[in-house]
């Protein structure tokens, strides 16, 4: 038995290293395409650039976690936006959900923390899903912080929403790897909870990118905070609309051209639900 157990604990050892390394991969593997490339058309990538983040804005501060980035909204007390890639290899971790809620060490002013959202009636909705980093067990427990979580009424985290994220599992399966960026709409205006005031938005957002060169393709989605048992493609719309709504600008490296191709359109039967 003692040398079934060691071989169990070796095996796992090594899963884990290929799921690191796998990351690591997944990290590079736009602009290490780009730069192995022959048809540099669709790309102005600069040498260690993410496709998936957004344009910054100077209001926001960057934050970088080994599963996910975001850009934190001080007056809001959460995240503007939160970016990352999610791989096929990523989907079948085996980290267990720690829900180790806790203040993001990073933001310089203060993250949000439980006093907020005790009594609310709100969840600690996740905007990068825990589900997406049991590849590793730090990915893991940096997905319980306040930075990554936005106020959700309990029918939206537990339904739709949740129905949404597991929805891009099944499409980074299907595609291999997808680059997904997602975010509460940050209106003026908003009820608020909690000592820090943390504002209670009124609609997400998730706009994915499968990005295949000439075969790339996007959607965006926009959902009200509430509960849903709609298909999720009633919530589909462009890319370029949920710009307007959040002031961002995403996937702004790939060329204008190739951008406003893929950003500008909501293809339903491009993607397999």
């Amino acid at each position: 038995m003692k040398n079934y157990s060691l071989l169990f604990i070796i095996l796992g050892f090594a899963f884990l290293s290929f799921q690191f390394e796998d990351r690591k991969q997944s990290n590079s593997y736009l602009k290490n395409n780009f730069i192995n490339s022959e048809d540099t058309s669709f790309f102005h990538l600069s040498k260690g650039s993410f496709l998936e983040l957004p344009r910054l804005h100077d209001s926001s501060q960057m934050i970088t976690h080994l599963g996910y980035t975001l850009g934190y909204n001080e007056a809001c007390e959460q995240a503007a936006w939160v970016a990352y890639s999610l791989t096929k290899q990523e989907t079948s971790g085996i980290i267990e959900r720690g829900d180790n809620f806790t203040v993001d060490p990073q933001v310089k002013t203060g993250s949000a923390n439980k006093a907020d959202y005790l009594k609310s009636g709100f969840d600690r909705g996740h905007l990068a899903p825990a589900a997406d980093m049991k590849w590793s067990e730090q990915a893991m427990d940096e997905s319980f912080y306040f930075s990554n979580m936005s106020p959700q009424l309990p029918a939206f985290n537990r339904g739709v929403w949740k129905r949404l994220e597991e929805k891009m599992r099944d499409w980074a399966i299907i595609y291999d790897s997808i680059l997904i960026v997602t975010g509460p709409i940050l209106n003026s205006n908003l009820t608020k909870i909690g000592p820090n005031e943390v504002c209670v938005p009124t609609h997400y957002y998730k706009v994915i990118l499968d990005f295949k060169k000439t075969q790339s393709k996007a959607i965006g989605f926009v959902i009200p905070n509430d509960g849903s048992k709609e298909d999720l493609r009633s919530f589909a719309v462009s890319i370029d609309s949920v710009e307007q709504i959040t002031g961002l600008d995403f996937f702004f490296q790939l060329k204008d051209t190739f951008e406003f191709q893929l950003e500008k359109e909501v293809c339903l039967d491009c993607w397999e639900w």
